[in-house]
């Protein structure tokens, strides 16, 4: 399962569903992976907005379970399409190319996914 920036962002900084995304990280335990494009952004937002807790923040995310995998090329061709395709930012395209390089689905709760071609999980 691709867990896309909204969930852990959700779960910092106590936003709505984050209760929700903290159950969907416990029901695919093991089976998470996060574009490195997703991490760089998260990491971003985390720093921008919780400065004094940034690396305590930090190591929840890099210590979680969840693998990270960089883009290669190919995902790099799929982001690009998906962008001229779908209403997403950039790291949703890099989520969307990961969910389909590794067949699986999209942990998000970003509604801009509704209308992706591969599975969303979302509340």
């Amino acid at each position: 399962m691709v867990v896309d920036t909204s969930i852990l962002l959700a779960i910092f900084f106590g936003e709505t569903h984050a209760e929700w995304a903290v159950d969907r990280l416990e029901e695919y335990r093991g089976q998470t992976v996060m574009s490195t494009v997703n991490l760089a952004e998260t990491l971003i937002i985390l720093r921008d907005r919780q400065p004094a807790r940034f690396a305590e923040l930090e190591n929840r995310v890099l210590s979680g379970g969840i693998r990270f995998a960089p883009p290669d090329a190919e995902q790099a061709r799929n982001a690009a399409a998906a962008r001229l395709r779908y209403p997403l930012n950039l790291g949703d395209c890099f989520a969307y190319a990961l969910a389909r390089a590794e067949g699986c689905g999209i942990l998000t709760l970003d509604l801009d996914f509704r209308s992706v071609d591969v599975r969303v999980h979302l509340p």
